[in-house]
């Protein structure tokens, strides 16, 4: 038997994740007359799959005529040309977000922090490390007297930076493509390290996060 979302499991989801708002006239259908192959077609769709069908059209330097005739060249005799064209417009967008997302996984991500010579660190929005590299574990080892277990002991380090997490995300998510130079303090028991810390929004869509590359220390 199919379980039904209860009014409170919905709003969960919604807070946890918000909406999209949709306005009333993204739900009308728009008429559109469109040329490929020599053939002229109206076609009715709502603005969201045009807008998808336009950008799988720039992707395949092609036009969306030429687009929608091929399309119906490959339909069944017995299908529904508009109800196909929303279906490919649906599935292209979400391969490309398949593939979005895959490159901007924590497994990626976590590779590009390993890659940088560089002690690098990836920052939750609660302010915890949530990655680091070999290169911030070297610095450690040089710098602060640790225990045998060198990678327990760096997830148990109180590490903060002079600015809150939440005003550099906001800073930067208005800024897209810059940086924010900051200092950073680590302690462990009675010793502590200071330095400066070079951040960036962290390429991953699981959660707002920031990369830093320690410059200074």
């Amino acid at each position: 038997m199919r379980k039904v979302a209860g009014k409170d499991e919905v709003t969960t989801m919604a807070r946890s994740e918000a909406l999209p708002s949709v306005d009333g006239d993204e739900l009308e259908p728009r008429f559109r007359a469109v040329t490929g192959g020599g053939e002229r077609r109206g076609i009715r769709l709502e603005r969201i799959y045009w807008d998808g069908l336009g950008r799988m059209s720039e992707a395949g330097a092609i036009s969306i005529g030429d687009l929608v005739y091929h399309t119906a060249a490959d339909m069944p005799e017995t299908g529904n040309l508009a109800s196909l064209l929303r279906v490919l417009s649906f599935k292209w967008a979400l391969s490309r977000l398949d593939a979005i997302e895959d490159v901007a996984s924590l497994t990626n991500l976590n590779a590009v922090l390993q890659a940088s010579p560089t002690p690098a660190v990836v920052l939750t929005q609660e302010r915890g490390i949530k990655l680091f590299n070999d290169a911030f574990l070297k610095m450690l080892r040089h710098r602060l007297l640790l225990i045998d277990d060198v990678q327990q002991t760096a997830r148990t380090l109180r590490f903060s930076i002079d600015t809150q997490v939440e005003e550099v995300l906001s800073v930067l998510s208005a800024n897209r493509g810059k940086t924010l130079n900051t200092g950073f303090k680590i302690g462990l028991g009675s010793q502590s390290l200071t330095g400066q810390i070079n951040l960036a929004l962290a390429p991953t869509h699981e959660a707002p996060m920031l990369i830093g590359y320690i410059s200074v220390y």
